[in-house]
């Protein structure tokens, strides 16, 4: 094992100009519980952490993926950050450095989050021939490759299952092991999933279409648990905490679902219905999104009440990051925010070299954020900026 690793990294080395095209763990399945093995790094999407990251940051390093992202955040195994391109590459970077570790080509395309469960990076495809993989980290190949339907929105993993939903409204259901389908459910003609999956106290999986239908299935055998009729198509990924789900729609509406019922707790409609929410964050306080009219909103998570808002001249619709002090908020206009969770006020802000569609992950004290055409940039609370090169 020793030797062919050593063989691996040599050869890394020699060609490490054009970069390694390579992916590979000693430990993959040792995971930490500072580990980001799915978007968000829990499964219901809260993208809310008790952690905290002191301002201002400044720039610890900046690496060129040579591509643009989905509207995840980062992975994080083993000190390594995981990123997913539009190109269908697999980059890892080390964190304390931002130098390339490897990358490798799953596909043409890597539009939704990917997955990591015991040792296997699961990979879905918005194009090309396979539509799914399971990738062994340790041992640095496919464990298996399904094709189908292409896949734009983000998996879900139980103990033994990876569950996806396609772009023809198809949720399933696949052995973990050995790619074999377990189960599925078509959600009806002419609808796609867009949006995120979420896993509901480990034993179910919501799913909200561009039909405008919110689903809970069983993620043991895909039955129905209930179903429920939404004010407008679904695009942006949802969040959920507790007893509640956080729904935001293309009409202007974020509604609030019962977990168990699906019934409406509360709803919150612009007076602009023409605007769209992006993915929300939520925290057992507050509820915040941002939207395509600039207004980054929050709501009482318990009542929906409307505490505050903060107005910005661009676009929003990557998921806000909610920690203990701040609200990290990125937007098309290339500004990454930092805002008071209290009232909403401007606390600190940078200008990115691209606009911002996809969530951000905290990191050993440090802040990961993806921004268009191809930047991951690696932020921490430091004097003197320390740039690396890939």
């Amino acid at each position: 094992m020793f030797r062919t690793q050593h063989i691996v990294w040599t050869l890394c080395f020699l060609v490490l100009n054009v970069g390694c095209q390579t992916i590979q763990f000693d430990r993959p399945t040792a995971v930490t519980e500072k580990d980001w093995l799915v978007d968000g790094q829990t499964q219901n999407k809260s993208r809310s952490t008790a952690e905290g990251v002191d301002l201002p940051l400044s720039v610890s390093w900046e690496y060129n993926a040579a591509s643009a992202f989905g509207p995840g955040s980062p992975l994080f195994l083993d000190d390594v950050v995981l990123v997913g391109t539009m190109k269908g590459e697999i980059h890892t970077v080390e964190l304390t450095s931002g130098k390339k570790r490897g990358y490798r080509n799953f596909g043409e395309g890597i539009e939704a989050s990917t997955a990591i469960n015991k040792g296997l990076l699961f990979v879905p495809s918005a194009l090309g021939k396979y539509v799914l993989v399971a990738f062994n980290l340790a041992k640095g190949n496919f464990e298996w490759r399904n094709g189908g339907t292409p896949i734009e929105s983000g998996l879900v993993v139980t103990e033994t299952l990876v569950i996806a939903a396609d772009n023809q409204g198809v949720v399933k259901a696949y052995n973990q092991k050995d790619g074999s389908l377990v189960w599925e459910r078509d959600l009806g003609e002419r609808i796609s999933v867009q949006s995120a999956l979420l896993l509901i106290d480990s034993d179910a999986v919501f799913v909200a279409d561009d039909s405008g239908m919110a689903t809970l299935l069983s993620a043991q055998n895909g039955e129905l648990i209930w179903s429920r009729r939404l004010s407008g198509p679904v695009y942006e990924g949802a969040s959920s905490l507790g007893n509640k789900i956080v729904v935001p729609t293309t009409r202007g509406t974020i509604e609030v679902l019962d977990t168990s019922s699906g019934k409406v707790l509360w709803q919150y409609t612009a007076s602009n219905k023409k605007i769209r929410f992006g993915s929300p964050a939520i925290s057992n306080e507050l509820v915040v999104v941002g939207a395509t009219d600039g207004v980054v909103r929050a709501f009482e998570t318990s009542t929906g009440k409307e505490m505050w808002s903060t107005d910005f001249p661009d676009v929003i619709t990557a998921a806000p990051l909610i920690e203990k002090q701040w609200v990290f908020v990125g937007t098309y206009g290339r500004k990454l925010l930092a805002l008071d969770l209290s009232d909403g006020a401007l606390k600190w802000e940078t200008t990115l070299r691209g606009r911002m569609k996809s969530a951000m992950a905290i990191l050993n004290d440090g802040l990961i954020v993806l921004s268009e055409p191809r930047y991951i940039t690696y932020f921490k609370p430091s004097e003197v900026p320390r740039h690396a090169s890939n």
